[in-house]
């Protein structure tokens, strides 16, 4: 047993925080209050911030868990659960076939996946032990893969009951829904009635489905427009995924989709959404750029394409008219040529004598069509707007990492790094977008409730011994656009099932997580 004394604790209701020490013996917290004539070690919290361990509800982290189980960039920020498999993607039902060739660059898995099912994807992580927690969610675009490779017509009724099935094994194995990627293909080929149709089994078992919608920019309106019918049609509950309006034409926008959401839950529907703490997206930089027409297919599939005379000349026709600020639209992750990182495509294009447009095609064929790009085109009126509504959970869309290691090359988003402690210094502290109670709320026992999870992100006696020890005068985050692989600071202790991850700000190296299914 060991107590965490004299700490302010916030219990994840939202409730204000009140001086109670917390006990913990196992795996669970078995009391709460003044706890001061129990005999047992105590950690001394005094001066600090005691919370439920933060739930992300929106990761990619079943891409680099094989890679790096220890979790760091994820428990350093206090997040002691994670929800993998959004964006329409899942690794965990990715296959070693063509289609699949992107799930196996992302997860640096030069061998090939050796496994065909959720179930076994999952073995494979509890072999090898992991420091948090991981929950999972189906990706119908791999589904989509698996049944149809890169086929841009409507499911037949043979595939869509392979579908089905492969949907109904996956949430039989724990998953806890399914997510959509509607702007990525395969997802962009699917209709409402396919979708639909998926989604009446996640119904079935009281799952969510969280989109990545079809249009984040001009067509956003119209994107949760479609994603609200394939709800109502189908009955499931609906997550709409990092929620924001890209481009300068569209800012302010959120607020017509807030009141949307709100109009949808008055008429009895389960509708949220959630967000991330930076003015900033990253996504693949041919999504963000190419027309829709030359994507489909794998990314090394893409650049041969681009690297046609012909093709190039009808893509640079289509892209004229892009309402870009290239200045503002910089390179993430260029794996065969790193100078690249951190490098706006305008400069790139002045460098070497293109324009703008020209230099996205070359940067694209040079790196085997993967390549990321974040884009500084959310307006910061719109991320507080978002944050401060009342069904809006915290989330990093991000993938745990560590600051060393293979995927520490990667000059990635600062989210994957420093999301957790960002809201609490910036937003909190500093700025009071959010009270400290509100903001540990939509980090803790908010997501955790949208996926069901019943004994995680509260604090109370019987709940699993998931928490965070915080110094409320110091939490920040490190990581920069510049410098994004830093982690945060203010994160003193977190537990992991009553297992101390990070004492007094270090890592323990202990792998106390568990993936978690469905009904847990």
């Amino acid at each position: 047993m060991e107590i965490i004394a004299g700490g302010a604790l916030f219990d994840g209701t939202g409730a204000p925080g009140q001086v109670a020490d917390v006990a913990i013996d196992g795996d669970v917290i078995v009391a709460v209050g003044d706890l001061s004539a129990m005999e047992a070690p105590r950690l001394d919290a005094r001066g600090l911030f005691v919370a439920p361990g933060f739930v992300d509800l929106h990761t990619h982290t079943d891409a680099t868990v094989l890679l790096n189980p220890s979790m760091s960039s994820s428990i350093r920020q206090g997040v002691t659960t994670e929800l993998t498999g959004n964006c329409g993607m899942q690794v965990g039902l990715s296959l070693n076939g063509p289609p699949f060739s992107l799930e196996r660059r992302l997860s640096r898995d030069d061998a090939g996946f050796e496994w065909s099912s959720l179930a076994e994807f999952v073995a494979c992580i509890e072999r090898q032990g992991i420091a948090g927690n991981l929950a999972a969610l189906v990706g119908h675009g791999t589904l989509r893969k698996r049944v149809m490779g890169w086929d841009p017509n409507p499911p037949d009724g043979e595939a869509m009951a392979q579908m089905r099935r492969l949907l109904c094994q996956a949430l039989e194995e724990g998953a806890f829904g399914f997510s959509t990627g509607l702007e990525y293909s395969p997802g962009r080929f699917a209709t409402p009635a396919e979708l639909a149709a998926l989604a009446r089994e996640v119904a079935a078992v009281d799952g969510v489905y969280a989109t990545h919608l079809r249009n984040e920019a001009e067509g956003l309106l119209e994107a949760v427009e479609e994603a609200i019918g394939v709800a109502r049609e189908s009955g499931v509950a609906l997550q709409l995924s990092h929620h924001k309006a890209e481009g300068r034409r569209n800012w302010g926008r959120v607020e017509r989709t807030l009141a949307r959401i709100e109009e949808a839950r008055a008429a009895g529907m389960d509708v949220a959404c959630d967000v991330y703490p930076y003015a900033a997206f990253m996504t693949g930089l041919g999504v963000r750029t190419l027309p829709a027409w030359v994507q489909g297919g794998s990314a090394d599939e893409l650049a041969e394409r681009l690297r046609d005379p012909d093709t190039r000349t009808r893509v640079l026709a289509d892209m004229q008219g892009l309402d870009l600020d290239w200045g503002r639209l910089q390179i993430a992750v260029a794996r065969k040529d790193r100078s690249l990182q951190g490098r706006s495509l305008a400069e790139i294009a002045r460098e070497r004598g293109l324009t703008p447009q020209e230099a996205v095609i070359d940067v694209l064929a040079g790196e085997g069509g993967m390549v990321a790009g974040i884009s500084f085109e959310i307006a910061e009126e719109d991320v507080r707007a978002v944050m401060r509504f009342p069904h809006a959970s915290i989330i990093s869309d991000s993938g745990a990492r560590a600051a060393n290691g293979p995927l520490a090359e990667d000059r990635v988003h600062p989210r994957g790094f420093g999301t957790f402690p960002r809201a609490l210094g910036r937003y909190v502290r500093e700025e009071r977008v959010l009270t400290w109670e509100a903001a540990i709320h939509k980090m803790t026992s908010l997501p955790a409730a949208r996926i069901g999870l019943r004994r995680r992100g509260l604090v109370r006696p019987g709940a699993y011994a998931d928490l965070v020890v915080f110094d409320p005068e110091t939490v920040s985050d490190r990581a920069t656009f510049a410098d994004p692989i830093r982690y945060p600071e203010g994160i003193r202790h977190v537990f992991v099932n009553g297992v101390g991850v990070v004492r007094d700000g270090e890592e323990t190296g202990a792998r106390p997580g568990r993936v978690i299914r469905r009904g847990e």
